[in-house]
């Protein structure tokens, strides 16, 4: 929102609340300024008094959990924590205060506009013309002072027991750091990828659902991660076979035909049951158009019902079968602003469970002559449609392949976009075994290294 737009609405206040709940300083200059009279309901100012009372005691924000379970018997304020939850956006502090400034304005001024209107209705000219003066007075004194802000020295040990809190309570949760591919492991040198967001793009049949399956299939087995797999196109036999059959190291079609040996499958079983983690499927059938995020979401939430816990891992594939939570109807040329919100919506789910979401995304790139030419690499903006899609992603990474790649079973990886990562890291490239379900073959991929080491 700018800063001369309408703010006297919910969804400004939802964006208020959350930056709110999420920064101390916003917080501070929260409890000093907002008052009831600027609020529109009982709820908002109910939550206004909570966090207040919580930031007088203990000197910082509320988070978004802490709140959840001050105001859980209060029916009215927990459905606005969830309408904050859902509708809000990440905006940064600093323009969240510059409008926070402005609409106190806003209010202020149509609290003087109703009350001057009272009095001309009374035929009180001169009361009516002093609440303008005494507005226009407030008005050109009014501003947040610099004693509002935050510093950093001052706040830095208050900070660091809050920072320490919240990965104290992060660290029953398994580590998420790996995309199981050695070059993209060492880029990302640990960091966590709870609450991050991942494209995995390429033109079809390059391979999107095989790296899909390869990550859901090694994070459940090498990393003992809670992985759940949204099929959007193809058949639910098809993705439970491919997945089984990654599990194992066998071929889709010794397992799709029951073509193991009796040692084979003794030994294969043996395998599955030293998988720590799990990979659950949920298929989409004959779905009559995109599937909403809202219905994924919704899928998500059952999942936690029955588990007792969110997975740690969501795959969607694809996401170009998605629309977003909206309920907007796309035109054809509103497809490029709909896969922004489709990722937007993604991204927001992704913190909200505290889970890493990756999606795989065909791009529609006809020209087959382009794609051979192995110096040229997909990035957002050669895929038409996808232009803006990195804005709301963390990761935007292309699988890139000739049909002479394609012949020697290899492929270039681009990285697009990479939020933690150096800027202008190198295309790379790496080797598949399609055969026996492996996306990433790393012996063949570490003698690509040697061999352009060597060159």
């Amino acid at each position: 929102m700018k800063n001369n737009a309408n703010l006297l609405t919910e969804d400004f206040l939802y964006e208020l609340y959350r930056c709110c709940m999420e920064h101390d300083n916003v917080c501070s200059i929260m409890c000093s300024y907002m008052e009831t009279s600027y609020l529109p309901d009982r709820d908002f100012i109910s939550l206004q008094n909570y966090i207040s009372k919580f930031y007088k005691e203990h000197g910082m924000a509320p988070t978004p959990n802490v709140m959840s379970q001050m105001v859980s018997t209060n029916r009215g304020v927990s459905s606005l924590l969830d309408d904050i939850r859902d509708y809000s956006t990440d905006v940064e502090p600093e323009i969240i205060l510059e409008q926070f400034e402005e609409y106190i304005k806003q209010v202020k001024f149509h609290q003087a506009l109703k009350e001057m209107g009272e009095f001309q209705a009374q035929k009180k000219e001169e009361e009516a013309m002093k609440v303008f003066d005494d507005f226009s007075e407030w008005k050109s004194n009014f501003g947040f002072s610099k004693t509002d802000f935050t510093d950093v020295a001052e706040t830095f040990s208050s900070r660091y027991a809050k920072n320490k809190e919240a990965c104290s309570g992060n660290s029953k949760l398994p580590p998420v750091t790996r995309f199981y591919i050695d070059q993209l492991d060492a880029l990302n040198k640990g960091r966590d990828l709870r609450g991050q967001l991942t494209y995995l793009a390429a033109s079809t049949g390059v391979g999107k659902s095989h790296i899909a399956r390869w990550i859901g299939k090694c994070a459940a087995f090498e990393d003992g991660l809670n992985v759940l797999h949204f099929q959007l196109e193809g058949k639910q036999k098809e993705v439970l076979d491919a997945y089984s059959a990654s599990l194992v190291g066998c071929t889709s079609y010794q397992y799709e035909t029951g073509d193991l040996s009796n040692d084979e499958m003794d030994h294969s079983i043996g395998i599955i049951k030293k998988m720590a983690g799990s990979i659950k499927v949920k298929a989409y059938k004959a779905f009559t158009g995109d599937v909403p995020t809202s219905n994924i979401k919704n899928e998500i939430e059952k999942y936690h019902k029955v588990y007792g816990e969110y997975p740690s891992i969501i795959i969607i594939d694809s996401g170009d079968l998605c629309t977003d939570s909206s309920g907007r109807k796309w035109s054809e040329k509103g497809e490029r602003l709909k896969r922004i919100a489709v990722a937007q919506d993604l991204k927001k789910l992704a913190e909200e469970i505290n889970a890493w979401v990756v999606v795989t995304y065909q791009t529609t790139i006809e020209n087959r002559e382009w794609l051979n030419d192995e110096t040229n690499v997909l990035t957002e903006y050669n895929m038409s449609e996808s232009k803006g899609l990195s804005r709301p992603v963390t990761h935007l990474i292309t699988l890139n392949q000739s049909d002479n790649e394609r012949k020697e079973n290899v492929m270039r990886i681009h990285i697009a976009k990479a939020r933690f990562f150096k800027r202008g890291e190198p295309t790379f490239k790496i080797a598949t075994d399609y055969d026996h379900e492996a996306f990433y073959d790393r012996r063949r991929s570490i003698r690509l290294i040697v061999r352009k080491s060597a060159a």
